[in-house]
């Protein structure tokens, strides 16, 4: 009897680990998945990211992340989620230790701008992507949350301008998200360099983080 058992547990002994015992599986699988997805993003873009190289790249079986996203969609839906998450977190840090309102805008306006420069593939994902679920509900309270910190302070600047020629306050905001937005999209696209003649990228960043405080200094007299 002992000789059946003996023989059963080396068997199993020499069978590949489940998930749940496999000390190399990842505890917190959705979490993995989202980290390999962003690592495949920055590695191949938004167009080259595949459901099996994510699992492969996480350490799980091919259908786990249609087990946690539903599909492809919901996958990048959820990085984005977490890209915008991590915009706001940003833009917050920017404002720390800061109390006057144009020097709080200005930091807003570069920290967004730092974020589209630094994190282009995720960047493009967000703003981009044809593929994300839109309609989905923790994508809206994402984006609002990020756009919100804006709204606040461009509403601490000032009340209506003087001059009927400049933007009113509740035009601001998007005004502002308009500009270093498509900042970003002109240091990427290489356009802003090939216009002006600058000899690197990193002058061409620069200067239009200079042009940024340019339009905060226009706004917030």
């Amino acid at each position: 009897m002992h000789d059946h058992f003996d023989g059963v547990n080396e068997v199993c002994e020499n069978l590949p680990m489940s998930p749940v015992s496999d000390p190399a599986y990842p505890t917190d699988v959705r979490a993995a998945l989202l980290a390999a997805a962003y690592a495949e993003l920055v590695e191949h873009g938004p167009e080259g990211l595949s459901l099996r190289a994510i699992a492969a790249r996480a350490g799980v079986s091919r259908g786990t992340p249609k087990w946690h996203f539903g599909n492809r969609a919901g996958l990048l839906t959820a990085l984005a989620v977490q890209g915008y998450g991590q915009l706001d977190a940003d833009v917050r840090a920017a404002l720390t230790g800061l109390t006057d309102p144009a020097a709080r805008f200005t930091a807003l306006g570069r920290a967004y701008m730092a974020f589209g420069l630094d994190n282009p593939e995720l960047f493009e994902l967000m703003f981009q992507s044809g593929e994300l679920d839109r309609g989905d509900p923790a994508l809206g309270q994402a984006q609002r949350e990020a756009f919100s910190v804006l709204i606040d302070a461009a509403a601490a600047t000032t009340a209506e301008p003087a001059s009927q020629a400049l933007p009113t306050a509740g035009d601001i905001p998007l005004l502002a998200w308009a500009c270093s937005h498509g900042l970003v999209a002109l240091v990427r696209g290489g356009v802003l360099q090939a216009v002006t003649g600058l000899a690197t990228r990193d002058q061409t960043a620069q200067l239009a983080y200079q042009l940024a405080n340019t339009f905060t200094q226009i706004v917030t007299p």
